[in-house]
Order: C-alpha cells, then structure tokens, then sequence
C-alpha cells in the first residue's frame, strides 16, 4: 500500500509518498529509542517525492523541528486512529 500525501508548507505543496514499510519504519525506530528527530528526518527524506527533495532539505535545514512536525501530520494521514474497544 502506498499513500500520495500532499502538505502545504510554508507554502508550498509537497507530495510524500507513503508506504506501509516507511510507516513501520519511523515506529520500530522510535520504539527502538532513537532519536525521534532522527527518526523523523529520515521519514520525511524517505517518502518525499523525489524531485521536491532539495527543497525538503534545504526547508528542513532552516526549520528545527520541522521533520518532527511533517511526520506527526504524515501519520495522522496515513494511518488515523480508530475507535477500539475490549467487549466484556
């Protein structure tokens, strides 16, 4: 399964394609202890379509955190929450 995900930022439209692998990627990673940034950037780098990948660098590179933010908004797209209850 892949997944076309436009964000607009900073005004610009960026198109990351997501796959489920990419997804369990960035979780193992972040359930492995490493750093979340890390984990986040190389999310972003991974997915991001490849002729808008400078761009993404360069943005990533003048924005800490950025990454971070991206993927959390990445995530809730690709993989949004659902309502689970245990029946007793």
């Amino acid at each position: 399964m892949k997944q076309a995900i436009t964000l607009t930022i900073a005004g610009t439209d960026f198109t990351f394609n997501v796959t489920a692998q990419d997804h369990s990627n960035f979780v193992d990673a972040t359930a492995r202890r490493e750093s979340i940034s890390a984990a986040a950037h190389n999310f972003v780098v991974r997915t991001i379509a490849q002729e808008q990948k400078d761009e993404l660098k360069a943005l990533l590179d003048k924005s800490p955190g950025a990454a971070v933010q991206i993927t959390s908004l990445l995530g809730e797209e690709f993989s949004p929450v659902l309502e689970i209850a245990v029946k007793k």
